[in-house]
């Protein structure tokens, strides 16, 4: 069980990066979608470093005195910077393609449980991080959108 959930833990990552990837590519709308991506990117490692800056939380392993399941400094934990990427991936899929999103969605949970279970995070670290990722994507978007020499290279949306 341990090696499975340090896969997780560890790589899990990748599968929203590929749906991701997947979906940019297939959709061919690059400013788009780079502009809403990489401004919802921004914007969510902004509020991770603003919240960790506000709210200093021990990992769980230096708090209980035990060794992680994948070695670790014993740094901030919140928010889960692993969950932040998750969310923002969630975020960017949602109107693009349900299907992938909700994938998506389950890793979250996944990459979550297994990063508590290997004593990197408490619950609230990981809830925090994906929250953080959903709004610092939103948010990003707001920002591009309110340029206006942004805002007119927008594509308008393809009828499905």
């Amino acid at each position: 069980m341990d090696i499975l959930i340090r896969l997780i833990a560890e790589w899990g990552l990748l599968v929203p990066a590929a749906c991701v990837t997947i979906v940019t590519l297939l959709r061919r709308r690059w400013f788009t979608d780079i502009a809403d991506g990489a401004s919802g990117g921004l914007a969510t490692i902004v509020l991770v470093k603003i919240s960790g800056a506000l709210y200093d939380e021990p990992r769980p392993f230096v708090v209980e005195h035990i060794r992680p399941l994948i070695p670790h400094v014993a740094d901030n934990a919140f928010p889960s910077d692993h969950l932040a990427a998750t969310g923002l991936a969630f975020a960017y899929l949602w109107p693009r393609s349900k299907p992938l999103a909700v994938l998506v969605f389950v890793m979250a949970l996944l990459i979550g449980s297994a990063r508590v279970l290997a004593h990197l995070h408490w619950p609230l670290d990981v809830t925090v991080g994906f929250m953080l990722g959903v709004i610092g994507l939103f948010a990003g978007n707001a920002i591009v959108r309110a340029i206006p020499a942004l805002h007119s290279r927008m594509e308008p949306p393809r009828p499905r």
